[in-house]
């Protein structure tokens, strides 16, 4: 397999971080140099970031399409991810790889390069949804390296969700898994609440029967995996309970999580804090 690298400057490209964190999986680049047109194999993204410059292994994609525009520009596309989290590169291994790189100046292909080892063991060792520890350190690292540029700094802050929750709501799959993807709008259940905020998803380990489970799926449309396959036990994602007519408790503005976690507190069939 052949393999290549493109540099991608932070402070003049923008941050890439998809919402939720690490969920791109169609990815590309773009180029001028049109040895491009004929690539074939895998490309890492590397980033730069902050002053003096950090430079992070930011994805992997395998090149499925390369399209010619009438700028010159050349579109470099394929099916790949994000690293979870992206890993910073440094050490006397990478100055001597990002010098036989002449700095990273233009798509390059870097399949005879030892490093070019080092890369693929880093792509695959980080797919998503990675270590939750590791992912916080790395958004912390990040708000640190682009300090000054409000633009990123605010895209973080929407990502990371700085108005976390402190409780959540106990459903069990799959409605937990409808809420996420917009189907399922009110939470029925046995009376009102007052409780109008952001909260955690928590897909129980309750079951329903195989039967009446798969029945649901069905009618959420719900048929690109097994019910089998859902999470269970772990926070899916955040909704807005914003409004309840007696026990129809009305839900907005899903936001799956970049990270399942578990919950340390000791999960209840209503409401609990998990962290």
């Amino acid at each position: 397999m052949n393999y290549y690298i493109q540099y991608h400057n932070v402070e003049n490209e923008g941050l890439l971080i998809a919402n939720p964190p690490f969920s791109r999986t169609n990815l590309g680049i773009y180029t001028r140099l049109a040895h491009a047109k004929n690539a074939d194999g895998r490309v890492f993204l590397i980033a730069g970031v902050g002053k003096p410059r950090r430079y992070f292994l930011w994805s992997a994609f395998q090149i499925e399409k390369v399209k010619a525009g009438s700028d010159g520009i050349f579109q470099v596309n394929g099916t790949g991810w994000q690293l979870a989290p992206p890993q910073e590169l440094k050490g006397k291994s990478f100055d001597s790889f990002r010098s036989a790189c002449a700095n990273f100046v233009g798509f390059r292909q870097i399949t005879d390069l030892p490093y070019t080892k080092i890369l693929n063991e880093l792509a695959e060792d980080h797919r998503p949804p990675g270590d939750s520890g590791e992912i916080a350190a790395f958004f912390k690292q990040m708000r640190t390296l682009v300090k000054n540029d409000s633009e990123s700094l605010a895209l973080i802050d929407h990502v990371l969700g700085s108005d976390e929750p402190t409780r959540a709501l106990s459903i069990r799959q799959p409605h937990a898994e409808a809420i996420m993807r917009g189907v399922k709008k009110i939470e029925y259940r046995s009376g009102p609440t007052k409780i109008r905020e952001k909260i955690f998803v928590y897909a129980s380990l309750g079951r329903y029967s195989a039967a009446d489970e798969a029945d649901m799926m069905q009618e959420y449309g719900i048929d690109d995996m097994a019910c089998d396959d859902l999470p269970r036990g772990v926070i899916i994602g955040t909704v807005e309970l914003y409004d309840c007519d007696e026990g129809d408790w009305r839900l907005r503005k899903p936001v799956r999580a970049a990270t399942l976690r578990k919950p340390k507190g000791r999960p209840q069939p209503v409401w609990f804090k998990p962290f």
